[in-house]
């Protein structure tokens, strides 16, 4: 399918009754122009405007969108290229933005292969094709190709050109600043200037708790804006680019970090961006961590069937219960030996136990501000913890 937007050009014209304007004679007086196209294989010829290039070039199902007076004239001029040719016209108001906007839109969205003329129209109308054909790429993809005649010598010769490239690039930009704000990306299918699954599966592992695979796709995600920023079409956004290299920054630690610094760095920057629950998760599997670590000697003589096992064999430990606790049994004397350490532990750590039931439970009383500051006083009361290195010394 193609689609253009009507204007007047082609001929002189009347605006009194919207017809083209006629000689002595009664012929129409054209101001026709040179046309060609590399990227359709179709050599220099003259056209009365564009949308007869495409009536000439193309055997395909037409629509043209105008105004009454600009079809109206268009029909008169284009008369004898329009028949035998499978045409539709959909008409706009003078002045709606609505219109055009919502028509664009509903053709896309229920036709594929399509391609969009944007050369002519009146003032808004190439605008508001332009915004409506990057929303309907953002809602579905089809393979959509949106040409321009662009003036190559003033109003004698055009070449049409692809402006998909630009939509591209105004849908990157959107897609990086919604990054920017979120960590998370809006899965969108055939991006030709840049791997959007490499920034999806990147949030979806910070987003599901998933910490080998944040190392994993941070480390991909690097590599992608490395070839992003070094993209000559991506030039204009290059500093958009480099804010979502700065906002990574606080990731580029993990690589040297033990597990619990590396789960309460993700449970920062998850907080920063509104995810409260995944960020009590993460600060939550940071204390566990690093009371493992501490207990990493003790814990060594054991063959625990996971680190999960691990892991609530420690906290039991800390907690002073005894029930199928394979440390306390061995180790009866270690909680009472350290037992003002483990009670300082263990009372942060039924903390955050409350919390992260609290908030994985319909919230009838809190407020969201509220439930984000005492999340980020106990973020810093864990980092105090580990500050006073609690636990270095465990007493046997």
């Amino acid at each position: 399918m193609i689609i253009t937007i009507l204007g007047t050009s082609g001929a002189g014209f009347n605006h009194k009754d919207c017809t083209p304007r006629k000689d002595e004679e009664g012929n129409i007086l054209f101001h026709d122009a040179e046309y060609n196209s590399d990227i359709f294989n179709i050599e220099r010829k003259r056209y009365k405007n564009s949308t007869h290039f495409l009536l000439e070039n193309f055997d395909d199902e037409f629509v043209f969108i105008g105004t009454v007076c600009a079809i109206s004239f268009q029909k008169t001029i284009l008369a004898e290229s329009l028949k035998g040719k499978n045409v539709q016209f959909r008409t706009i108001g003078d002045n709606s933005l609505d219109d055009i906007f919502e028509t664009i839109l509903e053709l896309i969205q229920h036709n594929d292969n399509i391609v969009l003329d944007i050369t002519h129209g009146f003032r808004h109308q190439p605008i508001m094709a332009i915004f409506a054909s990057t929303l309907s790429q953002f809602l579905e993809r089809r393979d959509l190709k949106i040409i321009f005649a662009k003036e190559v010598e003033s109003h004698e010769k055009y070449e049409y050109i692809y402006l998909n490239s630009y939509i591209e690039i105004t849908q990157i930009s959107l897609l990086l600043t919604g990054f920017i704000r979120t960590l998370n990306f809006i899965p969108v299918k055939n991006m030709k200037l840049l791997n959007n699954k490499v920034f999806e599966d990147f949030s979806k592992s910070l987003l599901s708790n998933d910490l080998k695979g944040v190392e994993r796709n941070y480390g991909l995600l690097k590599e992608e804006l490395v070839k992003l920023k070094s993209n000559e079409d991506l030039k204009h956004i290059s500093n958009l680019i480099d804010k979502v290299k700065n906002e990574l920054i606080p990731l580029e630690r993990l690589s040297v970090f033990e597990p619990y610094q590396k789960y309460i760095e993700l449970s920062k920057v998850t907080v920063e961006k509104n995810y409260l629950i995944i960020s009590l998760a993460y600060i939550f599997e940071s204390l566990r961590e690093y009371c493992s670590y501490r207990f990493k000697d003790i814990c060594a003589t054991f063959e625990f069937e996971n680190d999960y096992v691990k892991n609530d064999n420690v906290m039991k430990t800390i907690g002073n219960f005894r029930k199928d606790n394979l440390i306390l049994n061995r180790y009866r004397g270690l909680y009472h030996a350290n037992k003002e350490e483990f009670k300082k532990v263990n009372k942060l750590y039924n903390k955050l136990r409350k919390r992260r039931n609290a908030l994985a439970h319909i919230n009838t009383t809190s407020n969201f501000e509220d439930i984000k500051q005492d999340l980020s006083r106990i973020i810093i009361q864990v980092e105090t913890l580990y500050g006073d290195k609690v636990l270095e010394n465990i007493r046997r």
